[in-house]
């Protein structure tokens, strides 16, 4: 719904198709889109004539084949992070990419954060000197589950939580911050180290309500991460450290650090 809201008071897009095999999620959104084609098979609809570009707003687990099957047909993609499922998934969309003439973004929002932009200014200008720590957190409460009127169909709709479909945590949440964090660090981790585990909602559900991850970077800057499903007191922040101050970027905030 809030694709097909910031589409609709985009200048010069017009929806022209919509794509979902859940037939429900189908019929509500071509009650939004008048005129629009309905499809619930996307290589039908990539075969649509007139077609320009599709935006990708699947299950983690489908976003490789889509990207490889949109270049085929000659299509731009705007597809929603993360990017795939695994790394030679990520590593064939590159390739494909590359290859072909097409314009291709992945979704991360805070690329177009101002609050992020203005961080990135600030650190950019010197304002607290080198980076030496990124800390960021997203933490949430609730169960991340969808109302499942079926029972057949609940690996469907809360793919979120099983493995053949999601990465969870780390792939919903923490790559926004990971995005961040290397793009102002301009660079990417060499290594890292964690925990997850499932240790609130014991509900069937196969990957973890939280997470604790320390990222590595070949200068030894360091970007800590965690994340959980059980309290949201604390909500989310990335907080940039420097010998000159901290910016905690989701805020907005700066602090300056003084010297002992």
């Amino acid at each position: 719904n809030l694709l097909i809201s910031q589409l609709l008071r985009t200048p010069g897009v017009q929806i022209a198709a919509l794509c979902d095999d859940y037939d429900p999620h189908l019929q509500a959104g071509l009650a939004r889109v008048k005129g629009a084609k309905g499809f619930a098979n996307y290589r039908q609809m990539l075969d649509m004539p007139g077609l320009d570009g599709v935006v990708i707003a699947t299950p983690l687990y489908l976003h490789a084949p889509m990207c490889l099957d949109a270049f085929s047909a000659g299509k731009h993609v705007f597809c929603e992070k993360s990017l795939a499922y695994t790394i030679e998934e990520c590593q064939a969309v590159a390739d494909a990419y590359r290859g072909s003439k097409q314009v291709f973004q992945i979704g991360h929002q805070r690329l177009f954060s101002p609050l992020i932009l203005r961080a990135l200014e600030l650190v950019r200008n010197g304002e607290i000197g080198q980076i030496t720590q990124i800390r960021a957190y997203w933490h949430r409460h609730g169960n991340w589950r969808n109302p499942v009127p079926d029972p057949s169909l609940e690996r469907r709709l809360n793919w979120r939580l099983y493995r053949a479909y999601s990465c969870g945590l780390m792939t919903e949440l923490a790559s926004h911050h990971i995005q961040v964090a290397n793009w102002f660090l301009g660079a990417h981790p060499v290594s890292c180290a964690g925990y997850g585990s499932i240790n609130y909602w014991k509900d069937g559900r196969e990957l973890y309500d939280n997470v604790n991850v320390v990222y590595r970077y070949a200068d030894g800057t360091h970007v800590i991460y965690d994340s959980l499903t059980s309290n949201r007191l604390y909500g989310e922040e990335i907080q940039i450290m420097g010998p000159g101050g901290t910016i905690e970027a989701c805020s907005g905030k700066i602090y300056s650090e003084t010297p002992p």
